[in-house]
């Protein structure tokens, strides 16, 4: 069966993998590629483990009540057949008379009990139990142990008793009695019949299964309460013992055969694991036993994962069998021969299984011995087995890494020792951190200091520029000035003027609209770091002016000073620096030719420092 029947809500969901570990045929993948588990629809038998294991609320079931409002709004009859353990379901209801009024206040036209089907298959089983051939069943009524078997038992299919379940039998008699185009729903704590509702699509067929945590919320949502109902009995025909199916012993009862421990022809086993047990032992020592299995993969139907989840096992079961009690007490055996001699003939009732193989490919030597190592287990601890991952061995947790399933982090030895690591090299990043920290702050302390140096500096500088009789800008890399003085500003002349008088300093001006071309270009060359230093005299405004530019920081700012050679204080000055400079560049090249020259070098020279200091004193 390929049904999909769970499915994961990420909002909920932790990735905690108890559903994962708790899958008894690990039909939960859990891979790299995503931090949530997903089912493997193949592999899943609808037991409905998972549910229990979650404990957030993570898992939802396919819901049937909008199927069943569509199968009871058609034009068909609609049949509701109820499983024999909603008599432990239903504590709160007094009367079992009751909930049969409030099921068909849902809008059924029929509301039945499957414990006449039970009846049906128990006779068969009870059939084959006696017919003394020597070979050995399994019971088919458990919707769940049938698929287990077909997907993880294959070799014991043949074993399984060749009869359909106890509801799909029902299903079967009532199309048999009210026609077959008669809808049936049935109501019941199995989730694995929603797995399983494919399997028939004769008169066996179900069309809907409505978990009884389901039929609570229809009534709900129809505010339907037992003090507004009145009695109303089920519809024929009528069940007698099968209405004990929901305890694993009452299934034996329902065959009327023996539960003695000597002359019973029936091994009983309940809940996944001893079920599961039972079944591995059988295909492995199937010479030893001499009796059939009788399985039920829950603890009894009265504990099923579609049950309320406060309900208590010992209480249904008591529930149950006082049901049964008053139900058989006037009961017309009578009728119920009869109906069940003339349904049991039913074609549909009888059924073959088949293989649906789902166990994986065993990994090879290399692939084990690769999982091994991403479980710390290349060279130890290979059988700790604390199966707190789920798998019984750590071979079989290494086996489904392997066979892509499961991955490291599932074993809690792994993933304690990566926490060690982790907090361990959390610790040491955390005093790194602090350490960094520490020097982090000592260099904001030092930045400030900084800071507050610069911005002194830069407050004297400007105080500076501003009191120099020379005119002096600075330019930043975008040619724009970033400060000026008076002076700078007086020998640009007018224009320069009327553009402070808008804009103090001509900071942001465009220096290339200011200056000749000549200077804006020497200005650049300086900025991209061709020029470090140039010192030119030009013509400027029909005045003679020297430019010395160079760089404050490299690629950034550039200093330009600009000196008025036609001032009348800085003339003389200017006069003698300008004579000094011919003089000493005279003398450079003298004393070159002073080499060859010889003493008549050094005569020049004694004459040219003479003259240097009468030109002083003028």
């Amino acid at each position: 069966m390929s049904n999909k029947v769970y499915t994961f809500n990420q909002k909920n969901c932790t990735s905690c993998y108890s559903c994962v570990r708790k899958c008894p045929v690990k039909a939960i993948k859990v891979s790299k590629e995503s931090i949530y588990p997903e089912v493997i629809e193949e592999r899943c038998i609808g037991c409905g483990t998972c549910i229990k294991a979650c404990s957030f609320n993570a898992i939802n079931v396919a819901d049937s009540i909008s199927i069943v409002k569509d199968l009871i709004k058609s034009e068909n009859k609609v049949a509701a057949i109820c499983d024999p353990s909603i008599a432990g379901e239903f504590e709160d209801i007094t009367d079992y008379r009751k909930f049969v009024r409030m099921i068909r206040e849902i809008g059924f036209d029929y509301v039945t009990e499957v414990a006449f089907g039970v009846d049906l298959v128990a006779k068969r089983q009870a059939g084959f139990a006696n017919d003394n051939s020597g070979k050995f069943l399994l019971t088919s009524h458990c919707p769940v142990m049938n698929m287990y078997v077909e997907k993880y038992a294959t070799d014991l299919v043949s074993n399984i008793t060749p009869t359909v379940s106890p509801a799909n039998a029902t299903a079967a008699t009532l199309r048999s009695i009210y026609g077959k185009d008669l809808k049936i729903v049935s109501i019941t704590p199995c989730l694995g019949a929603k797995k399983d509702i494919l399997r028939h699509q004769n008169s066996a067929k179900l069309d809907a299964v409505l978990s009884f945590r389901e039929l609570r919320r229809i009534f709900r949502e129809l505010k339907i309460k037992e003090e507004k109902v009145s009695f109303s009995d089920f519809d024929t025909p009528l069940g007698f013992k099968g209405a004990l199916y929901p305890i694993p012993e009452g299934f034996v009862e329902a065959c009327e055969l023996s539960t003695s421990l000597i002359e019973g022809k029936f091994i009983s086993a309940q809940g996944a694991d001893d079920s599961i047990d039972a079944v591995k032992q059988f295909a492995e020592h199937g010479n030893k036993f001499n009796k059939n299995f009788n399985l039920y993969f829950c603890e009894g139907c009265i504990a099923g994962p579609g049950s309320s989840a406060k309900g208590q096992k010992f209480i249904r079961h008591n529930l149950v069998t006082e049901y049964v009690k008053k139900r058989i007490t006037n009961f017309d055996k009578k009728t119920w021969d009869s109906n069940i001699l003339k349904h049991s003939a039913l074609p549909d009732i009888a059924c073959t299984y088949n293989e649906d193989k789902q166990t994986l490919p065993t990994p090879t030597h290399e692939e084990m011995e690769e999982a091994f190592v991403k479980l710390d287990k290349a060279t130890s601890g290979r059988h700790t087995d604390c199966r707190a991952c789920g798998y019984g061995t750590c071979y079989g947790l290494a086996e489904a890494i392997a066979q892509g399933i499961a991955t490291e982090d599932m074993c809690f030895t792994h993933t304690q020792h990566g926490n060690r690591v982790f907090h361990q090299q959390l610790q040491s990043t955390t005093k790194e951190l602090i350490a960094s920290q520490e020097e982090i702050n000592s260099l904001k302390d030092i930045l400030h200091i900084q800071q507050t140096h610069n911005a002194e500096a830069s407050k004297a500088l400007s105080l500076m520029i501003h009191n120099l009789k020379i005119g002096v800008a600075m330019i930043d890399e975008n040619m724009k000035i970033a400060d000026s003085n008076s002076a700078f500003i007086e020998i640009l002349g007018d224009e320069a003027k009327e553009i402070d008088e808008i804009i103090p300093g001509l900071i942001g001006a465009n220096i290339n609209s200011l200056v000749p071309k000549s200077v804006s270009t020497q200005i650049d060359f300086v900025l991209k770091g061709e020029e470090a230093f140039i010192n030119k005299d030009i013509e400027f405004s029909d005045r003679l002016v020297n430019v010395t530019i160079f760089a404050l920081i490299p690629h950034k700012r550039v200093a330009i000073l600009v000196r008025n050679l036609y001032d009348n204080e800085e003339k003389p000055q200017e006069i003698i620096n300008r004579v000094t400079d011919v003089i000493q560049q005279n003398l450079r090249q003298v004393q070159e030719i002073g080499f060859i020259l010889g003493e008549g070098a050094a005569q020049t020279e004694k004459m040219l420092n003479t003259i240097i200091k009468l030109t002083k004193k003028d």
